[in-house]
């Protein structure tokens, strides 16, 4: 990070305030925040409302240093536009905050397969127990789960994930050192020291109703999906679930326990226009997998411990099938009738990468997930030469992701 701009990015933020897209407007015309900082002072400048002029004239960069100062004093951290480890993801979002504040370790947000999740803070008990096992499965698959802190759904998320030894993200609509909601002051100590408390809000700024509506284009940037788990239809999690909706991000939501209990009410609509129900987390898991097939850690909650039989590696299921299938299916069945493996003749115009992955096929069924961990190959190369060998007659789809050998 550039500490020398750091106290330009303060003033800036403090001028613009919260969500306020005109600064990156500004910035677009400019080198630097330090040379937007001088020609925000030039008389001449244009651009600007009576209001923006007279907070420039009113805000000091000695201001901002003493907030540097006050955030160095209570163990807060400062990230700006500049910052190396600012999150790729919010830099597209709408008005992208051009400083962040922290508390906790800020190297997670360099980390992959986030997921939001948010809901009322007044639960129903069933909506509780979905949170509570949906989170902490999810987080022992090594995802992040990304709340807002409040009392209610959000703290089970964040529970969840400490259950599962893994860091979670909070992101508060007042200061990183404001004590709201008080019921969470221990939930957040624990967060800090294993998470991140997360907040475009400078130290001391009370948690005004405005500001969580700002606050949730960072819930919904930070992630790849959403998790609406209970809402009523005025819900503050709608926001977040149709941010997420516009920046084009997932969502999902918890079928309603009755669909006639108001609480659901604004959960309803969303399933009904085309958000992904989710009846399990391994539902949820479909959006990390794909993409990040080497990160994730499969958790099988009969046998409490990591396993192969999962998503990505799933053994063969015997089920009636047509054309190339039936022939698949059916030499399978006589070798091993006959107690003896055949091995298939590979053929000779096959490529390299092509006879690594005909030569697994021999051990059995697999998917195009499984295949990429086991031969390290990336999805998309995986994918073309599965429909060539497809399309060539040397293998066949035998049911949903599962190739078999059909030489």
């Amino acid at each position: 990070m550039k500490q020398d701009n750091t106290v330009y990015w303060l003033w800036l933020a403090m001028v613009f305030g919260a969500g306020n897209e005109k600064v990156h407007v500004l910035l677009r015309s400019v080198e630097s925040c330090k040379a937007l900082y001088y020609n925000l002072h030039d008389p001449d400048q244009s651009g600007l409302t009576e209001k923006e002029r007279q907070r420039v004239k009113r805000t000091t960069l000695t201001q901002a240093e003493g907030v540097m100062a006050a955030c160095e004093q209570k163990g807060i951290g400062i990230l700006t536009w500049e910052s190396e480890i600012y999150p790729a993801s919010l830099r597209h979002i709408y008005a992208p905050p051009i400083v962040l504040f922290y508390r906790g370790d800020p190297g997670i947000l360099e980390r992959q397969m986030m997921l939001t999740v948010v809901g009322t803070r007044h639960p129903s008990a069933y909506s509780l127990r979905v949170a509570d096992t949906f989170c902490e499965n999810l987080a022992k698959c090594n995802v992040i789960l990304v709340s807002g802190c409040a009392v209610g759904l959000d703290a089970a998320a964040h529970k969840a994930a400490i259950r599962a030894g893994v860091p979670t993200i909070a992101v508060l609509g007042c200061g990183v050192d404001y004590d709201y909601p008080r019921e969470n002051r221990a939930l957040k100590e624990q967060i800090v020291q294993n998470g991140l408390l997360l907040s475009e809000y400078f130290p001391g700024t009370q948690p005004l109703p405005a500001h969580f509506p700002v606050r949730n284009r960072i819930l919904s940037g930070l992630s790849e999906a959403v998790l609406v788990v209970e809402a009523g239809s005025r819900s503050g999690a709608l926001i977040t679930a149709n941010l997420a909706c516009e920046q084009g991000k997932s969502v999902f939501c918890v079928p309603p326990a009755d669909v006639f209990d108001s609480r659901y009410a604004g959960v309803i609509p969303f399933l009904r226009d085309g958000a992904y129900p989710a009846f399990s987390y391994l539902d949820i898991l479909y959006v990390f997998y794909i993409q990040y097939p080497h990160k994730l850690v499969l958790y099988d909650e009969m046998q409490a411990s990591r396993t192969e039989d999962s998503l990505i590696f799933r053994q063969a299921h015997k089920k009636p099938a047509s054309g190339g299938r039936r022939r698949a299916h059916a030499a399978a069945e006589e070798q091993e009738e006959q107690g003896e493996q055949r091995p298939a003749e590979i053929p000779e115009e096959a490529t390299p990468e092509q006879r690594s992955i005909l030569k697994l096929l021999e051990t059995g069924e697999q998917n195009v997930n499984a295949i990429c961990c086991k031969l390290d190959m990336s999805f998309e190369q995986t994918s073309m030469l599965m429909m060539e060998m497809e399309m060539l007659g040397w293998i066949v789809n035998t049911e949903r992701d599962m190739f078999a050998l059909d030489l």
